[in-house]
C-alpha cells in the first residue's frame, strides 16, 4: 500500500510540474494547433492538429491561403487539384471540356444541356453538337430527303434502256415495266421540257433493214410511253450505227445492242 501511494504522488507531482511548465505532446502528436506551431514543430511555416497528428492542412481553406486555389487538402496534405481551371485567370480546359469548380470535366450532360450548350445544341456522348436538321424526310422541305441528318436535294430519278427481242419491235413484258418506270420518273422531273425515244438495232442485217427496225422499235415505246402521260415525246431510228458492244460475237452481246433509249431534253 505505502509502494502504491508513492506512485501516485510521483506520477501527481509529475502532473503538476507539467502544468506549471506547459509540456505537452512531443510533435508531430498534439492536442490542437497550438501543439503545431512554428515554435512547437521547429518549421517555419504553421501546421494543424488533424486526428491528434500534425498535419500540412485540415481543410482546402489551409491549401489555398498558404499555396493558391489550385490546392485542396487531401488526408492532411496539400495537393494540386487533377484537372484544374480557371477561366477568370486563363487557365481553361481542353477542348470538349467544361470548367466547373475549379475541375475540368465533360463538355455538357443530356439532363443539363441547356445550361451546358448553346442554343440549338444537344448533347451527344458528352459533347456539345448542333441539332439535326433532320430525322425524316418528312422534316425537309418539298425536293428534298434528310440523309446523314442534312437535307439533301432528292436524287434525280434515271431512265433506263428497254430492249428487244431478235428481229422484234414488241414490246416484252420487261421492257413494258421499264417503260412503266419511266414514264413516272418523267412524269415526276421538273427538269424535262422534252422526250426523244432513239431505237437501235444489232449489226445483223441491212442498213436499210435495221433503219425501219430500229423506227419500227422507237415508234412502239412512244406510243407506250405516251399513252401513260409523257408529253412532247418524238421518236427516231440509229439501226445499227451506235452500238453498245463493237464486234459482238455472243447472243447476250447482240442483246445489248437491240435496244431503245430515251434521250431527255431540257
Amino acid at each position: 500500500m505505502v509502494k502504491i501511494r508513492r506512485v501516485f504522488l510521483a506520477a501527481l507531482a509529475g502532473s503538476l510540474v507539467c502544468l506549471a511548465s506547459g509540456c505537452g505532446p512531443s510533435y508531430p502528436e498534439c492536442y490542437d494547433d497550438n501543439d503545431c506551431s512554428t515554435e512547437a514543430s521547429g518549421k517555419s511555416a504553421n501546421e494543424y492538429c488533424l486526428n491528434a497528428k500534425c498535419a500540412e492542412c485540415r481543410n482546402d481553406e489551409h491549401c489555398s491561403s498558404k499555396r493558391d486555389e489550385s490546392y485542396i487538402c487531401n488526408s492532411g496534405t496539400c495537393q494540386r487539384i487533377n484537372g484544374y481551371c480557371n477561366p477568370e485567370v486563363g487557365i481553361n480546359c481542353p477542348a470538349g471540356q467544361k470548367c466547373r469548380d475549379r475541375r475540368c470535366g465533360p463538355e455538357c450532360y443530356p439532363e443539363s444541356v441547356a445550361e451546358d450548350c448553346p442554343e440549338n445544341y444537344l448533347c451527344e456522348n458528352n459533347r456539345c453538337v448542333p441539332k439535326p436538321e433532320c430525322l425524316v424526310d418528312e422534316d425537309c422541305p418539298e425536293g428534298k430527303i434528310c440523309k446523314n441528318k442534312h437535307c439533301v436535294d432528292a436524287p434525280v430519278c434515271q431512265v433506263r434502256v428497254a430492249y428487244f427481242d431478235f428481229d422484234e419491235a414488241t414490246i416484252r413484258s420487261d421492257a413494258k415495266a421499264t417503260i412503266e418506270e419511266n414514264a413516272n420518273c418523267l412524269n415526276s422531273r421538273k427538269d424535262v421540257d422534252s422526250i426523244q425515244v432513239v431505237g437501235h438495232c444489232d449489226e445483223r442485217g441491212t442498213e436499210e433493214y435495221n433503219m425501219a427496225l430500229g423506227k419500227r422499235r422507237a415508234d412502239a415505246v412512244k406510243n407506250v410511253i405516251s399513252r401513260l402521260g409523257v408529253k412532247k415525246v418524238s421518236s427516231k431510228s440509229r439501226g445499227a450505227m451506235d452500238p453498245v458492244v463493237n464486234g459482238a460475237s455472243s447472243e447476250s452481246d447482240h442483246q445489248r445492242n437491240r435496244r431503245a433509249e430515251f434521250i431527255i431534253n431540257p
